[in-house]
C-alpha cells in the first residue's frame, strides 16, 4: 500500500524535529565530553600532586641525613630506613630493610623501660612491645636513648617515637625518629669539667686565702700581742703615738683579712652557721666589748634596748651573729661625730614547725657540740634587729648599691673613711642565712637605721632568775636622772619592765627637786640612776648633794651609770654616797643583779619579798648541817667553791681525784657530791658510775661542776649517773640554787659535827622566819686597787667576794707564775694532752679572777685540742690556726701575770691590813676578814705541837680549829687541813697551821 505523501508542512514539522533531536544529542555529547575531560584532568592533578607529595617525602627522607628515620610495619620490621639512619648506624641501602627493629636497640634499655611502663615482656622483650605502650600511654615526648650501631659502639639519640595511620584510621606501623646527641654529650661533659675546674680553681683560692689569712694573722696576733704589753710599760708621748698607730693599723690589716676570708668563703659556699646554744645578752656584751671603746673615744653614747619578752636562751650562731651587729654598729660608730648609737632586739615567735632557717648556694647549717638534744624540734622565734644612729647619713641614690659586694656608698666615702666594701655584703649574705631580710632608712645628717631580722630557735626552760624575780620590785620607786632623752627612756623602760615605778630628770637642779617634793609626799623614791657626765651639775655632785641633804629623811640607793671611764668616776665619787657604779650600755641582768646588791645593803628585804624567788639563797635553818663532798683538783677552784659553801652554812670536805672521794664516800655519809670532770686518777664520769653501782649510794645526789659546758658534755653527765650539772666559773646563786633543789630541806648539824661558821650571819627576813633571802655578792673593792690589763674584777665579783678576790689573785700568779714556760715543753716535747688539761683548768680558774680574754683563749685552745687529739696537721691546713690559737692563749696568759705584777708585793692577809686601820680588801671600812688573835694563835699553835707529837687528841681540837679558820677567811686552807686529818697525815697538817701562823 501506497503510503501517501507527507505535505510540505509535515516535512518540515518532522524536520525541525529532527534538529532539535540531533541538537540535544551533540549537546549531551557536549557536555559528556567535557565531563571526561574535566574528570581527566582531575585525575591527572591528582597524580601529579601524588608524584610531586612522594617525590617531596622522599627529597626530605634523603636530605635528613643527621636525622635518622625509620619506619616498621606492627611487627616490628622495618620498612623504612632513611639515608640519616644509614650514616648514623653505618649500614648501607637497603641492608636493614625487613630487619626487627631490636636490633639497633640495648637489650638492658628496653628491659628497664618495660619495667618503668610496667609492661610484661618475654625474657628478651621485643622493641616493638615496649614502644606500642609506649604509644597507647600517649608519651609524645623525646628521651634518651642509645642506638647499637653496625660496628658495635654506643649511639646516644633523642629518640620520639609514634605511630602512624592509614586513611581510615587502622594503625599501620611505628614511625622512629631520632637526633645524634654525641656532641651535645660532649659539650656536657666538657661543661663539666669546666665547672669542676672552675671549683678547683675557687678551692684552690679559698684554700690560698685560708692559709694567708692564717700566716698573717699568726704574725699580727704577735704585733698586736706586744704592742699591747708594750703598751703598759713608760714610753715617752711620741712613742705611745707611734705605738698606736701599730696597733691601728694592725686592727685595720686583720679586720680586711677577715672580711676577704669570709667573702671567699660565701662565694665559694663554703661557710657554715654553727647551732649552739647562747644567750642573747652574752652577744651584746661581747659586742659592746669589742668597739665600745670606740663609741667612748668619740663621746658617743652607746644604748641597748631589748624586748622584754624575748627569750634569753636562744639556739643559733652567735658568733655569726655578733659579726653582723659589730660591722653594723662598727659603721654607726665610724659615721657618727656625736650623739648617740641605739641598738635595740625586738621578737616575734612563730609557730613551731620544720627548722625553715634559709641557706644561699651551698652554705649549710652545722650543728655544734652546745646544741641541745632535739635543737630541730625547738620552737622558733624572729627576732629583729635595729641599729640607729645619729651620724651623717645616706642620700636615696646612695642606697641603690649599699649591699654589693666592694661598693661603698660612694668613692668619698672611701677615700674619707676607708673600708673595702665587703662589711654589708657579707652581713647581708649572713642575714639570709638566717632566713632573714636587711633594709635601710636613713637622712642625709640626720642618721642611718640599719634593720635584719633573723630566724632563731629557743629553749623553753628557766631563762632567767631577772625575769623569774622581777615582782620582788613592785612598788618600789626609781628616778632616772640623764642629759640624754633616748638614755632616759631606755633604762626607765628597763626599770619598768621589773615593775618599777618610774620617775625621769634630765639634770641634776631637776632630780633634787623631785627628790625633795617626794619626800615631802611621803612617796620617797627607793633608787635613783644618775649619769655621770652631765651640764651644770654633774652625777657626782649630784650624788653629793643629795647625800649631804639632811632634809631627806630617806636617801635612796644610788646608782652611777656612765660611758666613760668607770674607774674614773669611782675614784672622783670617792664620798659621795654611791652605792654602785654601772657602765653604759646597761645590761637587764646586770641591772637586775646591782639592784638586788644594793637595796637588799640598805636593809630593803621587805620591799622585795615579793611572791617570785626562785633565785634565792638557802637559808641557815635549811643549809647549817649539810655536809657535802667536793671532788676537785684545782687548789683554786677548792677555795672558790669551798668559801661559798661554806658561807652558806655547809661543812665541806674535799677529794682531790675519783679515788679519793670513794674512798671518803666508803668512809662518811655526805648529803650531796659536787664533781669535777676531768680530774687525775679518775674522772668524774668514772667515779660517778662506780657511785651509782653501790646500792647503798643511788640516791646519794651527785652535781657536776666543770668548765665544760658544751650540752653533748652535760649528756655524758647525766648519763653516768650524775643529777644535773652546772658549769665554772660557778655563779654563787646558780649554786645556791642547785643545793636548794637537791639538799634535803630539813637538814639539821650532825650530832657531834662541828657546826659550819659563816663569814657574816646569813641575812633571813624581819619576821626571823626562816624564809629565803636573795643571794648577794659583796662588791666593795679597794680603792687603790691597780686597774689590772686583762683582768675585770667588777666581772669576777658576780662569783667570789672581794676578799676571796684579792686572795686568789695572789694565788694565781705564785701557781702559774711559770706557766709559759712549761707551754713552752709541752709544745717543744708535743705534749698535747697536758696542754689540754691545762687550757681546761684555766678556762675555769680564770673566770673567778675576772680575767674573761684568758678564759676565752682557754676554752678555744681546748676546743682545738678536742677537735684535733692527735695534734694539728699540715696537711689538713690545722696547724697555722692552732699556732694562732695557742699564740693567743700564751699572750692572754702572760698579759694576766704582768697585770698581777702590780699588786702588792706582800699579799694582805687576814692580820694584816695594807695601810693605817684600813682593811684592803674592802673600799669601806668594813673588814670582811677578821684579824687573827692572840689567842687564836695560842690555839692554832698548840693544835700544831700536837700534830707535830702526832697526838690523837689533836682531832678533839678540830671544831675549835675550824672556828677560827673560817671566821678569818681561811677556807681551802681548812678543807687542806680536813683533807690531811682524815688521811692522818698530821705533820703536813701541821705544815698547813705553821705556814698560817708565819
Amino acid at each position: 500500500m501506497i503510503k501517501p505523501q507527507k505535505t510540505m508542512q509535515e516535512l518540515i514539522k518532522e524536520n525541525r524535529m529532527l534538529r532539535r533531536e540531533i541538537k540535544v544529542t551533540r549537546e549531551a555529547a557536549d557536555i559528556t565530553a567535557r565531563l571526561v575531560v574535566r574528570q581527566f584532568e582531575k585525575t591527572e592533578q591528582s597524580l601529579h600532586r601524588t608524584a610531586t607529595a612522594n617525590s617531596q617525602r622522599q627529597a626530605i627522607l634523603e636530605a635528613a641525613t643527621q636525622l635518622s628515620i625509620i619506619a616498621t610495619d606492627l611487627s616490628g620490621k622495618i620498612n623504612l630506613f632513611n639515608q640519616g639512619a644509614e650514616n648514623l648506624l653505618g649500614y648501607g641501602p637497603g641492608e636493614m630493610m625487613g630487619q626487627p627493629v631490636d636490633r639497633i636497640h640495648l637489650l638492658s634499655e628496653l628491659r628497664q623501660y618495660a619495667q618503668k611502663l610496667a609492661v610484661k615482656t618475654p625474657d628478651v622483650p621485643a622493641a616493638v612491645m615496649v614502644f606500642d605502650q609506649h604509644v597507647k600511654q600517649q608519651i609524645v615526648h623525646a628521651s634518651e636513648w642509645t642506638y647499637l650501631c653496625k660496628n658495635g659502639t654506643h649511639l646516644p639519640v633523642n629518640l620520639s617515637v609514634t605511630a602512624f595511620y592509614s586513611a581510615r584510621g587502622t594503625m599501620k606501623g611505628y614511625l622512629f625518629t631520632a637526633m645524634d646527641m654525641s656532641s651535645q654529650k660532649q659539650m656536657q661533659q666538657e661543661l663539666i669539667q669546666a665547672m669542676e675546674a672552675a671549683e678547683s680553681a675557687n678551692a684552690s683560692k679559698g684554700d690560698f686565702l685560708a692559709r694567708m689569712s692564717h700566716e698573717i694573722r699568726t704574725p699580727m696576733n704577735g704585733i698586736i700581742g706586744m704592742a699591747y704589753l708594750m703598751e703598759k710599760t713608760s714610753l715617752s708621748r711620741t712613742q705611745k703615738n707611734y705605738l698606736n698607730k701599730i696597733l691601728s693599723s694592725a686592727k685595720t690589716l686583720l679586720n680586711l683579712i677577715n672580711d676577704i676570708l669570709d667573702f671567699s668563703k660565701i662565694d665559694a659556699g663554703k661557710l657554715t652557721l654553727e647551732t649552739i646554744e647562747f644567750q642573747l645578752e652574752d652577744v651584746l656584751v661581747d659586742l659592746y666589748n669589742t668597739i665600745g671603746f670606740q663609741a667612748e673615744e668619740k663621746g658617743l653614747e652607746f644604748l641597748f634596748h631589748m624586748d622584754d619578752s624575748l627569750p634569753l636562751k636562744l639556739v643559733g650562731d652567735p658568733l655569726r651573729l655578733g659579726q653582723i651587729l659589730i660591722n653594723l654598729a662598727g659603721n654607726a660608730i665610724k659615721f657618727t661625730q656625736s650623739g648617740e648609737i641605739i641598738i635595740s632586739v625586738t621578737g616575734e615567735k612563730v609557730l613551731t614547725g620544720p627548722d625553715q632557717h634559709s641557706a644561699t648556694g651551698d652554705t649549710t647549717h652545722r650543728t655544734g657540740p652546745h646544741a641541745p638534744d632535739g635543737a630541730g624540734d625547738l620552737p622558733r622565734v624572729m627576732l629583729t634587729f635595729s641599729v640607729k644612729d645619729s651620724g651623717i647619713g645616706l642620700a636615696p641614690d646612695q642606697l641603690d648599691h649599699l649591699f654589693e659586694a666592694f661598693s661603698q656608698a660612694d668613692g668619698s666615702i672611701t677615700r674619707k673613711y676607708g673600708g673595702t666594701g665587703l662589711g654589708l655584703s657579707i652581713c647581708s649574705q649572713l642575714i639570709q642565712m638566717m632566713g632573714g631580710q636587711i633594709r635601710v632608712d636613713s637622712t642625709p645628717q640626720k642618721g642611718t637605721t640599719f634593720t635584719f631580722t633573723a630566724m632563731m630557735q629557743y629553749t623553753t626552760g628557766r631563762q632567767s632568775s631577772v625575769r623569774l624575780t622581777k615582782a620582788r620590785f613592785q612598788g618600789l620607786r626609781a628616778l632616772v636622772v640623764d642629759d640624754n632623752q633616748m638614755a632616759r627612756q631606755l633604762l626607765g623602760s628597763m626599770l619598768t619592765s621589773f615593775h618599777m615605778q618610774v620617775d625621769t630628770a634630765s639634770d641634776g637642779k631637776t632630780a633634787l627637786a623631785r627628790l625633795k617634793k617626794a619626800v615631802r609626799e611621803n612617796r620617797p623614791y627607793d633608787v635613783i640612776l644618775l649619769d655621770w657626765l652631765m651640764p651644770q651639775m654633774d652625777g657626782i655632785e649630784t650624788a653629793r648633794r643629795i647625800h649631804r641633804d639632811k632634809t631627806l629623811a630617806k636617801i635612796p640607793a644610788m646608782l652611777m651609770v656612765t660611758a666613760s671611764n668607770r674607774e674614773q668616776a669611782r675614784q672622783k665619787g670617792g664620798k659621795s654616797g654611791i652605792n654602785a657604779f654601772l657602765t653604759k650600755p646597761v645590761y637587764p641582768s646586770v641591772m637586775f643583779d646591782t639592784l638586788i646588791r644594793v637595796l637588799d645593803t640598805q636593809d630593803r628585804s621587805e620591799d622585795l619579798s615579793g611572791p617570785a624567788q626562785p633565785v634565792t639563797r638557802p637559808s641557815q635553818g635549811q643549809m647549817t648541817g649539810a655536809k657535802i663532798l667536793l671532788a676537785e683538783d684545782n687548789p683554786i677552784n677548792q677555795e672558790v667553791a669551798a668559801g661559798l659553801l661554806m658561807d652558806m652554812g655547809v661543812e665541806v670536805d674535799i677529794a682531790g681525784n675519783g679515788l679519793i672521794c670513794l674512798e671518803k664516800l666508803e668512809k662518811n655519809v655526805y648529803d650531796l657530791v659536787l664533781m669535777d670532770i676531768q680530774m687525775p686518777e679518775m674522772d668524774g664520769l668514772e667515779t660517778t658510775r662506780r657511785i651509782r653501782r653501790n646500792p647503798e649510794l643511788s640516791d646519794l645526789p651527785v652535781i657536776a661542776m666543770t668548765a665544760h659546758a658544751m650540752t653533748g658534755d652535760r649528756k655524758k653527765s647525766l648519763d653516768a649517773g650524775m643529777n644535773d650539772h652546772i658549769t665554772k666559773p660557778v655563779e654563787p646563786a646558780a649554786l645556791c640554787e642547785m643545793l636548794q633543789r637537791f639538799l634535803p630541806q630539813d637538814k639539821q648539824p650532825a650530832a657531834g659535827a662541828p657546826a659550819a661558821v659563816p663569814k657574816k650571819p646569813i641575812p633571813l627576813t624581819p619576821s626571823g622566819t626562816g624564809k629565803t633571802t636573795p643571794w648577794k655578792p659583796e662588791t666593795t673593792l679597794p680603792a687603790d686597787l691597780p686597774v689590772m690589763s686583762g683582768i675585770d674584777p667588777d666581772q669576777a665579783l658576780a662569783h667570789v667576794t672581794p676578799a676571796m678576790l684579792i686572795k686568789l689573785m695572789y694565788d694565781f700568779k705564785r701557781t702559774y707564775q711559770d706557766l709559759p714556760e712549761k707551754i713552752s715543753a709541752c709544745q717543744a716535747g708535743n705534749d698535747l694532752e697536758t696542754l689540754r688539761t691545762t687550757a681546761h683548768t684555766l678556762k675555769g680558774v680564770a673566770g673567778y679572777i675576772g680575767a674573761l680574754p684568758l678564759q676565752q683563749a682557754a676554752g678555744e685552745l681546748e676546743t682545738c685540742l678536742k677537735q684535733n687529739p692527735a695534734g694539728p696537721s699540715t696537711s689538713e691546713n690545722t696547724l697555722p690556726a692552732f699556732e694562732l690559737i695557742l699564740q693567743g692563749f700564751v699572750t692572754n696568759l702572760q698579759t694576766v701575770l704582768n697585770s698581777l705584777d702590780l699588786l702588792p708585793p706582800v699579799p694582805p692577809t687576814a692580820g694584816q691590813p695594807v695601810s693605817g686601820d684600813r682593811d684592803p680588801l674592802d673600799g669601806t671600812g668594813e673588814a670582811h676578814l677578821l684579824p687573827l688573835t692572840e689567842k687564836d694563835k695560842k690555839v692554832m699553835q698548840h693544835f700544831s705541837d700536837l700534830l707535830s707529837n702526832g697526838e690523837l687528841t689533836a682531832e678533839e681540837m678540830l671544831p675549835d680549829i675550824h672556828a677560827i679558820l673560817t671566821r678569818c677567811g681561811f677556807h681551802a686552807e681548812w678543807t687542806q687541813i680536813r683533807e690531811k686529818m682524815d688521811e692522818i697525815e698530821y705533820d703536813a697538817a701541821a705544815h698547813i697551821i705553821n705556814r698560817l701562823l708565819e
